[in-house]
């Protein structure tokens, strides 16, 4: 997710933070939720991929990506357009895998939260989180899923907590396209530091095989933004057979896109400002503070992106944007909103985690799906009250 908008930081202001960390010296290799052994396995594959940087060595990068990705959609302005309004709420226990340790500040503006979401393999829901120590990935098993089209109402269980990253900490908003997942990890960032500006940009992009849903494989495969953030990634697989990768620094406002070379590695091909933004005639809205983008594939080539956002901090509404993109040869890239869909959440919030979801059996589909802030015991409302259930609604 990007940046907590200014108004609710300024909130933070009256509420004191402070934490101590529960797990010092050798008690930590008896840390019940095996966070510790995570992160050792997290460092040391940071460590194994300096040393391939500093050599020079790319062959752990090639070939590395899985081969397929979410399927081209016929027609994505209609199935756009067919996207439902309502949410039908899925209720999502917190389970055994949750850290007991984190994600408990129910006070706004929320500084460990969820910050993404995605349905993949039919019957699993990704979550990314940020917390002060790791950013998170969780792993939901849906009950009772037969096929991969409209769920109604169901349940399910985070069962698979994964370390994104344990340097930088800030896990934001991601995408899954068929087996791999592209999210970006930024430095963390505090609530005063983000107010007054002391923010450290620095953030990569990080990806990871999901071909076995319960064990996703973090690859060697990176983009490194030195300067920039990473607050919302999508990704597509082109038809021409590269990954196309958009990253978005500071709520959206700048989009960096990169195509995979030939190396395996990711080159910057075009860039993109909101000040560039090109709108159909008759749609209503403007650019927002974005969240969330997820990117899609048309089946005659042309590139989509649907991006999330909550209007406003006060008295907002949740939305669903959608835009053309075009790359162009000069470096820069046309963007077109072209299509904005207001939705009504329950327990769930825009402002948090909201992402797309093709349908593989049927392409023509889309769903969209969103959650809450936090684990929450109510589904009426989106500010959060402690509890086991994370709210996701289906759209």
């Amino acid at each position: 997710m990007a940046e907590t908008p200014r108004p609710l930081l300024l909130l933070s202001l009256l509420v004191a933070w402070g934490r101590a960390s529960p797990c010092e010296g050798p008690v930590c290799l008896d840390d019940t939720l095996g966070f510790t052994a995570l992160v050792q396995t997290d460092q040391h594959y940071r460590r194994q991929r300096s040393l391939q940087a500093a050599g020079g060595n790319q062959s752990a990068r090639q070939g590395a990506l899985p081969g397929t990705g979410s399927p081209p959609v016929p027609d994505v302005r209609a199935a756009f357009a067919a996207l439902g309004r309502d949410g039908r709420v899925l209720e999502i226990d917190k389970g055994s895998a949750w850290p007991s340790d984190h994600y408990k500040s129910y006070m706004p503006p929320y500084a460990e939260h969820i910050e993404g979401v995605q349905r993949f393999k039919g019957s699993y829901i990704a979550f990314s989180g940020a917390e002060s120590d790791a950013g998170d990935l969780f792993i939901a098993a849906l009950n009772g899923v037969a096929g991969s089209g409209r769920l109604g109402q169901g349940t399910g269980e985070v069962v698979k907590r994964v370390i994104v990253d344990s340097t930088l900490t800030h896990a934001g908003g991601f995408q899954i396209s068929g087996d791999l997942l592209a999210i970006g990890a930024e430095a963390q960032c505090s609530p005063m530091q983000r107010v007054f500006g002391g923010c450290k940009h620095r953030s990569q992009v990080l990806f990871f095989d999901l071909s076995d849903p319960l064990n996703p494989v973090k690859l060697p495969t990176f983009i490194d933004r030195p300067g920039k953030t990473a607050g919302a990634v999508g990704i597509v697989r082109q038809a021409n057979g590269k990954w196309l990768v958009m990253v978005g620094d500071g709520d959206n406002n700048n989009i960096d896109l990169y195509v995979e070379g030939e190396a395996g590695s990711f080159n910057l091909v075009a860039s993109w400002g909101k000040q560039e933004l090109l709108k159909d005639a008759g749609v209503e809205g403007g650019y927002k503070s974005y969240q969330n983008m997820n990117v899609l594939l048309q089946s005659d080539g042309q590139l989509f992106m649907v991006c999330t956002a909550l209007s406003s901090m006060f008295m907002g509404s949740d939305y669903f944007d959608l835009f053309t993109v075009q790359p162009s040869d000069d470096g820069r890239a046309t963007i077109t909103m072209v299509d904005s869909k207001k939705a009504t959440c329950h327990g769930c919030t825009f402002a948090a985690a909201a992402g797309i979801y093709v349908n593989p059996e049927d392409p023509s589909q889309l769903l969209g799906y969103a959650s809450g802030w936090l684990p929450s015991s109510k589904s009426f409302s989106s500010v959060p009250v402690p509890g086991n259930t994370i709210f996701v609604n289906e759209f």
